[in-house]
């Protein structure tokens, strides 16, 4: 499989969720039980609106967020088809629902429209497919063959003049869950969640100390290639905000971005976030492969927190990507920040 460019990992993704009936699997409820909204229901997606008559019912998730995201919303028994890596710490539910679902393909990046149909999916939920194309024209011909196509709240800045319409990166994905549920009927199921990940993202920023002001740097480390760092668009730089840290390029408008060594070095970052991308066949595999490859990385001579143990946190990438799987992350730096 070729190996991920994080720039592509962050570009937009499409989402969609759906009911579930008695007898289903974890993160799956009735939509009878939940009452399921009569009439047409309309969402919006990243300023476009899109009008469904009624709940869809197969799904094609592209990427690692849409999943995840349905099963919080309670319509993991509608994932149909996935395109995606299974390398992702899904958690068990969301874990089933992509093993039970039928393989598209193993990389998100070779999804195509063709592919797309030929899936027979109402939906598609997808993080590559509008990788350089108008979202607007992709929308319209998916409709006109019959697949309609939402995306994902925390990767709308992705698109030139789209907007995150002022939320918060969390509550991105918590908005995400909720028009899910509304979508299939699911309300209930979906609001617990949100609930529970609320309490949960609170209760580790209440772990570290605020008043630490302390700075942190991410860094996306390839096996090969040029390092990338994240700005305040990214959610990483908010975990990092809600940790007590400060990111040290919240001054770039950019979610993701390739900093100049001198930008690095002058950083002098008192953390280190080690970010990289488990694929299942790439030479970053572990928190310890990144550690090594940080360390041989001659443009960071120069940069203290880099050799330090206790200034270096390992991240795996999709901890911090925009579904629930970020809640986790933030919960796992706290941890490892509060670690002497």
């Amino acid at each position: 499989m070729k190996r991920i460019n994080p720039w592509m990992v962050v570009m937009p993704a499409v989402i969609l969720a759906v009911a579930t009936a008695c007898g289903a699997p974890a993160g799956s409820v009735s939509s009878a039980a939940n009452g399921a909204t009569a009439g047409p229901i309309s969402l919006d997606s990243c300023g476009r609106e899109v009008v469904f008559d009624s709940p869809p019912q197969r799904v094609l998730a592209v990427g690692s967020e849409a999943p995840a995201l349905l099963v919080a919303a309670g319509a993991g028994d509608k994932l149909t088809h996935y395109a995606g890596s299974l390398e992702v710490p899904f958690d068990a539910a969301t874990k089933a629902a992509v093993e039970g679902a039928e393989r598209v393909t193993e990389d998100s990046h070779d999804v195509s429209y063709e592919m797309i149909l030929g899936s027979g999916a109402d939906v598609v939920i997808g993080t590559d497919i509008a990788a350089g194309v108008d979202l607007d024209s992709l929308a319209d011909r998916l409709k006109q063959a019959g697949v309609q196509m939402l995306t994902v709240s925390g990767y709308c800045a992705g698109f030139e003049g789209r907007s995150t319409g002022g939320l918060s990166g969390f509550d991105q994905i918590y908005r995400d869950v909720e028009s899910y549920g509304r979508l299939f009927g699911t309300q209930q199921v979906a609001a617990g969640a949100v609930q529970d990940m609320r309490d949960r993202v609170s209760a580790a920023a209440q772990r570290i100390d605020e008043g630490a002001g302390q700075s942190a740097l991410s860094l996306y480390v390839p096996a090969a290639g040029t390092l990338g760092s994240y700005g305040h668009e990214s959610l990483v730089s908010e975990q990092m905000s809600l940790l007590g840290l400060e990111n040290v390029f919240s001054d770039v408008p950019k979610r993701y971005f390739e900093p100049s060594t001198e930008e690095l070095v002058a950083s002098a970052a008192d953390k280190v976030f080690a970010m990289y991308l488990p694929t299942g066949s790439s030479a970053m595999e572990t928190d310890q492969d990144v550690l090594e490859e940080l360390r041989a990385r001659p443009e960071l001579d120069g940069l203290e927190a880099v050799n330090v143990d206790t200034a270096v946190v390992p991240l795996n990438y999709y901890y911090s990507s925009p579904g629930p799987l970020a809640v986790d992350g933030v919960e796992l730096l706290a941890e490892r920040l509060a670690t002497p």
